[in-house]
């Protein structure tokens, strides 16, 4: 009895022993600089900030190869003018294992992402995304009013 206790534990140690050498899987990181996405949302009533319009910058002048985009808000609404425009947020779409980096117009690094309430009154804007390879491309979008 103890020598089939001494057997089927080394057997079991045995069995324990190989499931521990798997090698895992590992995930392909995405070493893509390209932006899918970049929306601009508009807070045009400075007493509800519910208030929003949501536009696609993308829809403007956009050259990916230079990274060039060339936004012109829409003329003729009180939704975009030059106060309106000091309420603004970007959104981009980068790939997932990517970040951002504003840059001044150097390239040097302001700040991480391109968050936050900003203006976008006849501006602009530097940013670079970095790819999992440290790859990076860099952008530059200029905002206009009519």
């Amino acid at each position: 009895m103890k020598k089939h206790i001494q057997i089927l534990s080394i057997i079991f140690l045995t069995v324990l022993a190989a499931a521990s050498c798997r090698k895992l899987d590992s995930v392909e990181l995405d070493n893509s600089t390209e932006i899918n996405g970049f929306k601009c949302y508009v807070y045009y009533d400075s007493t509800d900030w519910s208030k929003k319009s949501e536009l696609n910058v993308l829809s403007g002048n956009y050259n990916s190869s230079l990274g060039a985009v060339n936004f012109t808000f829409p003329s003729g609404s009180e939704m975009y003018t030059a106060e309106t425009l000091q309420r603004c947020r970007l959104e981009l779409s980068i790939p997932s294992t990517a970040k951002v980096e504003e840059t001044d117009v150097r390239g040097d690094k302001i700040a991480d992402g391109i968050g936050g309430i900003r203006s976008l009154y006849n501006t602009t804007i530097y940013f670079k995304v970095i790819a999992a390879d440290s790859s990076e491309k860099a952008y530059q979008a200029t905002f206009t009013l009519k």
